[in-house]
């Protein structure tokens, strides 16, 4: 059996945390490095950042220093401001020699972005003989492989919808702020950085959808719309107060020729509370797909903590994690010994096998 995989977090805030601590739970990985950013983290132990025992690994903002470290793969979990913040910062480490995995909203991303960046990230991993992949819960695990392989009940498809739904309750109040929670409607809408985070994972999932399932989108249709809440509604950080904003709505629709609804809806629904869910949305529900074809099905995916003791959270030194967040880094993590088998360049998304196509002749 091999040794462990070598890993460097880069970015340690709500998802990188996680990913530290599943990191030191298994044996599979060694943590050998964390990039920080600013210097509140810098010099830290990450142990010292999780609220548990210190493990001999220290943060550090220096990104020369980290790109010495010899490691086998980078989890890549810095702040994604909607605006490709994280491009450069990519590139430089992939022209370093060092392989990416990332939740950020780069899967399949030759799909969605301009030719000029796909022709550079392709450049920076010939340059460095190193493997990018993005994958995650969603974009990758649920909108591609589950969903997909959900079309394979199928003969026909007329149309897709896919809901996640995010309860912001918890969420930290700088993050709540951004999204416009609590906010007049009008107040929500002059500050673009909500609808901006949420459009390259809109982008990535309808995509994908397209290139798999065979079928040409001939229009797309991108809204983002504000709910207000119905009354007060007491959070963990916040009230938002009745009639400012309670549910942001996030869709992408696209429409093939000849039909005059959507084949393929994507939406994404951040809530402040359960009250605030979408209708036919129950409590817990993060994902709910339907399939309208021959046949046609419905799936809801709850996500607890615990499925014995109803938990919504779990404690982890000093941090309260969301079940989701562990299931945003599990595909990372289990990607990795693929991406360091792999030859140098993008290492598109891994799918799930056969499924419905427009015309299955394509599908060999």
């Amino acid at each position: 059996m091999r040794k462990p995989y070598r890993v460097i977090i880069w970015g340690p805030g709500g998802l990188g945390s996680v990913c530290m601590w599943e990191v030191l739970q298994s044996p599979a990985f060694e943590l050998v490095g964390v990039r920080c950013y600013g210097e509140g983290k810098n010099g830290v132990d990450a142990g010292t950042l999780l609220g548990i025992e210190p493990v001999g690994i220290k943060a550090s903002n220096d990104i020369e220093a980290m790109l010495k470290i010899d490691c086998d793969c980078v989890i890549f979990t810095a702040r994604d401001m909607g605006n490709f913040n994280t491009d450069e910062e990519i590139l430089r480490i992939l022209a370093a020699g060092r392989n990416i995995v990332t939740p950020l909203p780069y899967h399949n991303v030759h799909l969605f972005r301009d030719a000029e960046f796909n022709a550079k990230i392709n450049a920076a991993c010939a340059k460095g003989g190193s493997v990018f992949h993005a994958t995650g819960i969603d974009p990758d695990l649920i909108s591609d492989r589950v969903l997909m392989g959900l079309t394979g009940l199928c003969t026909d498809i007329t149309s897709i919808k896919l809901q996640e739904n995010w309860d912001s309750s918890y969420t930290e109040p700088e993050l709540l702020a951004i999204a416009g929670f609590g906010k007049t409607l009008e107040e929500a809408q002059a500050v673009p950085l909500a609808a901006a985070v949420s459009t390259n994972f809109l982008k990535a999932i309808s995509y994908t959808v397209e290139n798999l399932l065979g079928v040409k989108y001939v229009r797309v249709d991108e809204t983002h719309d504000y709910i207000p809440a119905p009354h007060d509604i007491v959070s963990h950080y916040i009230t938002v107060k009745a009639g400012t904003v309670g549910r942001l709505t996030h869709r992408f629709r696209c429409w093939v020729e000849g039909q005059e609804e959507p084949f393929f809806t994507m939406e994404y629904n951040w809530v402040m509370g359960d009250e605030m869910l979408p209708e036919g949305v129950k409590p817990k529900q993060y994902w709910v797909a339907e399939i309208e074809g021959r046949p046609s099905l419905k799936m809801a995916i709850d996500l607890t903590a615990s499925r014995k003791h109803n938990d919504r959270f779990y404690n982890i030194g000093k941090l309260r994690t969301e079940p989701g967040y562990h299931g945003t880094m599990a595909p990372c993590m289990q990607a990795i010994p693929h991406i360091c088998a792999a030859k140098p360049g993008v290492l598109t998304s891994f799918g799930t096998g056969l499924h419905w196509m427009k015309d299955l002749r394509q599908s060999v």
